[in-house]
């Protein structure tokens, strides 16, 4: 009986302390915030690019003007008005027919280009007396001043495949050149941090790319202005027979004989 009236007085005595012991107790900790967004990456420029591809992008820079000064240099060159203009060859053709060597020749110095170069020295070789045995030479003479003519056109155009085979190689050897110093980085403790290595693996990737972003539209443009070159060149040489045929006097002899057999038909019947 004691036991219960002294446990019956000892919780009278505690209970009213322990609401005054919880809150002199801490207050829980609060919870943490809400993790930060991921800052959104900042973008880079042009000029920030060219930093991180290194010393090769200078000389990839030196390939991309060469690429659009070539271009534009040939789109001049290797055209139809600047090596065959139509408003010269109409005349000489008209001479031709009238077997008017002196006009045809001062045409041709009036008006050089591959067309009027390339006849010249063919010109040179007609043989007034027998124009139809000089015939041979003039095609000889015709045929080599051409080829000539077409190999100084295509000394500039042989520039864009330079540059096509050159720009990816300069961006391969600074892909080399990034993952040497990206070994480096590793080889020097870097392993755990990959900020590190970041400069050189960009410079590995960005070069690459920037030789082939040049190439690729070179080998294009090396392709189109040579199959428009060799396009000019036959159609030149078919205005050189057409001209030596009625400066010779070739192109009569084959009309007549094309017309004698069918004049013989029409007797027969």
């Amino acid at each position: 009986m004691k036991k219960l009236i002294a446990t019956f007085i000892l919780a009278a005595v505690l209970l009213p302390l322990i609401p005054s012991a919880a809150l002199a107790q801490d207050p829980p900790p609060p919870n943490p915030p809400a993790a930060e967004e991921a800052a959104a990456p900042k973008s880079q420029s042009l000029w920030d690019i060219i930093k991180t591809g290194g010393w090769a992008m200078w000389p990839l820079g030196a390939c991309s003007v060469m690429l659009i000064t070539f271009i534009v240099l040939n789109i001049r060159m290797v055209s139809r008005g600047n090596l065959m203009p139509a408003s010269v060859v109409a005349p000489i053709r008209s001479a031709a027919a009238q077997h008017d060597v002196g006009q045809m020749y001062s045409l041709c110095q009036s008006s050089p280009c591959l067309f009027t170069k390339g006849l010249i020295p063919g010109l040179r070789k007609l043989n007034p007396d027998d124009p139809a045995a000089s015939k041979q030479d003039m095609e000889g003479a015709i045929a080599e001043a051409v080829g000539r003519e077409e190999a100084q056109v295509s000394f500039w155009l042989n520039f864009l495949s330079l540059i096509t085979g050159v720009s990816p190689m300069i961006g391969l050897l600074g892909t080399v050149s990034g993952m040497i110093g990206a070994f480096q980085k590793i080889g020097a403790g870097g392993m755990g941090k990959p900020e590190l290595l970041a400069d050189k693996i960009g410079e590995a990737l960005i070069t690459t790319a920037t030789g082939l972003c040049i190439a690729i539209p070179a080998m294009f443009a090396y392709f189109i202005f040579r199959n428009n070159l060799s396009r000019i060149v036959r159609d030149a040489e078919g205005e050189y027979s057409a001209i030596l045929d009625s400066l010779t006097g070739a192109g009569d002899l084959f009309a007549e004989a094309e017309a004698a057999p069918a004049a013989k038909d029409d007797q027969q019947a």
